[in-house]
This record gives structure tokens, sequence and C-alpha cells, in this order.
């Protein structure tokens, strides 16, 4: 360690530390490392930064204090759907909930995310956006220097092709009539995601066309039509309506994940349907919509995706027989 620079009593240390480094310049107070920086000045200015505070309290803030500071800046960003995804991720962490955050290194994330690796990709991803994301506003508070977070290890994402309802077990939600299965054809007739049809307002129903969305800019605010066959569940819906949202008059669980989880899938088992996510029913509007001769930037702006390549890549789904049969009518020129 190089020698230290005399700065006046409580306000800190800098010093220098031997050898060719990119941030040889070390700023310190309390015994307790603020960061490393590439010049003198920058380690000073850190140390100024605090000037007057004492970094006792501030240091030892644990996961869940991060957590709750992080949030009230993040949560303005972000819709309920978004909030209720990085809170569910925030339980997940609760053996680190009363650790010290600056005492915590990659070992310690991945020891908890270790436990929950047989979830979906998506699902473990989302565990680690967010502990990367905290990790990011720590430093950038100084109070950790490095963001071990984003060392974590993930299993290899081994892409499976989307589900989507077919003809027939459409054609069961159908006949079955009730109040569940016409919410699933809304979200199959629309393309919705289960968050923006639940948090849609009835005043932003217009007949033949809905104006929601949620997630990214290009996925908020947008026009989405409602498919023929999807008319009459909203004006169904519309005219029950009893509050602000669509959805009010119904008398089952309005919490998405409540939703999914105590009438999707029971009606699916009831009507002998192969279990797939509520997202099944944006797939099942992407390929519908290929097929129908969509045009794909018509098609990404209806789903909401800031590119095409994320409606191709992950929504629209295109069989052998398709494929053979397109290559088939292909003309030679």
């Amino acid at each position: 360690m190089g020698k230290a620079m005399r700065r006046a009593n409580g306000t800190g240390t800098v010093y220098k530390l031997a050898g060719r480094r990119r941030r040889p310049w070390v700023a310190a107070k309390q015994k307790i490392i603020i960061g490393y920086y590439p010049t003198k000045k920058d380690a000073i200015a850190a140390l100024e930064r605090l000037a007057g505070k004492d970094l006792t309290e501030r240091y030892n803030m644990t996961f869940a204090q991060v957590f709750d500071a992080w949030k009230v800046e993040h949560y303005k960003k972000i819709g309920p759907i978004g909030i209720e995804g990085y809170d569910g991720a925030f339980k997940i962490f609760a053996p680190l909930h009363d650790r010290k955050f600056r005492e915590l290194k990659t070992a310690d994330f991945q020891g908890v995310l270790d436990a929950h690796m047989h979830k979906s990709h998506s699902t473990v991803s989302k565990y680690k956006q967010l502990i990367t994301q905290m990790s990011t506003w720590a430093m950038r508070e100084e109070i950790i220097t490095t963001n071990f977070a984003k060392f974590v290890q993930l299993p290899e994402n081994t892409k499976k092709e989307k589900e989507t309802f077919t003809d027939a077990e459409i054609s069961k939600l159908e006949a079955d009539g009730s109040d569940t299965a016409k919410i699933i054809l809304m979200l199959i007739y629309t393309g919705m995601r289960i968050g923006e049809l639940f948090s849609l307002p009835t005043k932003d129903y217009h007949k033949d066309y809905v104006i929601g969305g949620e997630k990214t800019e290009a996925g908020r605010n947008r026009i989405i039509p409602i498919r023929p066959e999807g008319l009459p569940y909203f004006a169904y819906f519309a005219n029950k309506a009893t509050g602000p949202l669509l959805i009010s008059g119904y008398a089952g669980e309005k919490k998405p994940a409540n939703f999914r989880r105590r009438d999707y899938y029971p009606l699916l088992e009831k009507l002998k349907i192969q279990r797939k996510t509520p997202h099944s029913t944006r797939h099942t509007y992407a390929s519908w919509a290929r097929k129908a001769g969509i045009a794909p930037e018509t098609l990404q702006r209806i789903l909401g995706h800031a590119n095409y390549s994320t409606t191709a890549n992950i929504y629209v789904h295109t069989s052998a027989e398709e494929l053979v049969q397109a290559v088939k009518k292909a003309k030679i020129c």
C-alpha cells in the first residue's frame, strides 16, 4: 500500500496502491474503503461528497434496506406487473435480507439462486436482474466498490418452441362460456399481456379496439385491435363493469398472479386443455396474425415490441409443414 495523504481529522484518507493499476487511488473513511479511482482528484472528490456524513449507518445498510432505497427510484419507471416481479424476486433473497450489503459477494448471491435453478430461465434472469440493479445503485451511492451480482452464473438458456392454443382448444373455451374462459379468449383475440388486460380502464375500450399496454415505451398507450371473434367478450365485460377497470365486474381473481393459479390453470385442467402459460395466448395471436398476412411492422406495433426481431424470434411460430409449402410455392426467377 502506498503512503497515505494527510487530511483533516474525520475527513478520510487518500492513498495510492503500488504497481500498474487502472484505478490505483483509494479513498477510505472510518477504516472503510469508499472506492478505487483512476486519479487522486477523483478519490478526493469521493470523500468530499461524503463530508460531514457518518458512514457507520450508511455503510452498514442491509440487503433489505438497499432494496427499499433502490425501489423508491426504480418503481417510478415501471408498471404494476414489473413491480410485482421485483417484489417476488426480493422474497427469494430472504436469507440475505439482514446481511450487510457491502459484505455480500458473488458466492452469497449464487448460493441463493442455485436453489431456484429448476425454474425457467426468464424467472432466474429476473432474480439476477434485481441484484444487479441493486448493486449498480449501491455502487453509485458508494456503498460498494464492485458489482459482484453481475458475476452470478445462470444455466444456459435453451430455447423451446413456444406453445399456442390450437383451434380445438379455442373451441373448447368458446363452448365453456364461463367468465374465465371469456377472459382467456380476450387475451387470445388481442395478444394483450395479462397485466395489460387486467389494468385496462373501461374508458380505453372503443368497441373494436382498446388503448393500453405496459412494460416498454413501445408497449405503452398503443392501439390494440380486437379480432372480430373477441368483440362480444369485450362488450360483455364493459356492460358488466362495476368500477373504472374493464374487468371490474369479474367475480374471480383480479390480480394476474392469483388469476393464473386459481382461475386460469383450473379451467384448462377442467377442459382437458394441455397446460400452458397465459403468455401462450399472446403467442397464439402473433402466429395467427402472421398467417393472416398482417405486415411485420404492424404486428410489431400491435404487440408493443421495440423491434420486430422480438416479434419474429419469440412470438411467431412456423410449423415444418408451412416451411415446406412455402418453398414449394416459391417461384424460380
